[in-house]
């Protein structure tokens, strides 16, 4: 599935650059893993426009997840 024009917009507006395809959009940012509680992480990714983007994640699930990669 690709993005459509204005989510390509969007993405772009806010720092990130969309491949030819329109398939994948990518950005340079910070990104911090903070523990929260024993149940939850808070992931913090800064955007080059200072923009920022913070989630809450299970805690077992994300370690699980980052295992898997490895």
């Amino acid at each position: 599935m690709k993005f459509d024009e204005q989510e390509r917009g969007a993405l772009k507006r806010i720092g990130f650059s969309v491949e030819d395809d329109h398939e994948v959009a990518y950005v340079e940012a910070l990104v911090v893993i903070g523990a929260h509680d024993n149940e939850t992480l808070w992931l913090t990714i800064t955007l080059p426009n200072d923009m920022r983007i913070v989630c809450a994640l299970p805690r077992d699930e994300t370690i699980v997840a980052i295992d898997e990669n490895n």
